[in-house]
């Protein structure tokens, strides 16, 4: 099964799988500002730098409700673990559920590239700050709306039929 999707890329980065119990937009933009400030200071550059950023606190001692790796970086809401900052190496493995995708995102792999491309156009319709757009996407929000939508929209195409 896959453990990435396209749509954790979308909206400046989705940061769903990056926390729980998240307690407010506010309080998680907090949250990612204040890592960003202890990423900016640490200043990363090794393998062993990024773990020992990566191991300051435990992977369940969350800010917020915000997993501490989480930062900011030109605009965007990324890990800088993350294998495509690293030429592939994975270093959230022994800290992330790096296996984890969203109910949207496993309902997504198993639609048509049409339908997928249907809901990737859906979701940049809504002009959702990457925040609000993560938080709908792991709640399944985002998902429900379409699939209410699709409903709808199939309803309508019932009745017009005669």
């Amino acid at each position: 099964m896959a453990t990435s999707s396209p749509l954790c890329q979308l909206n400046g980065g989705c940061m769903g799988c990056c926390g729980h119990d998240f307690p407010s937009v506010q309080s998680i933009r907090d949250a990612i500002r204040e890592n960003t400030v202890e990423f900016r200071s640490a200043r990363p550059q090794s393998e062993v730098d990024f773990h020992t950023f990566r191991d300051r606190r435990s992977p369940m001692d969350l800010r917020k409700g915000v997993c501490r790796n989480l930062i900011t970086e030109n605009g965007c809401t990324l890990c800088p673990l993350h294998p495509a900052r690293h030429q592939g190496k994975d270093l959230r493995i022994n800290h992330c559920d790096i296996d984890y995708l969203c109910k949207t995102a496993k309902t997504f792999a198993k639609w048509s590239p049409e339908k997928q491309e249907e809901f990737i156009k859906f979701i940049q319709n809504q002009n959702l700050d990457n925040i609000t757009y993560s938080l709908k996407m792991d709640r399944g929000i985002i998902l429900k709306e379409f699939c209410d939508k699709e409903e709808k929209e199939e309803q309508n195409n019932l009745c017009s039929v005669k």
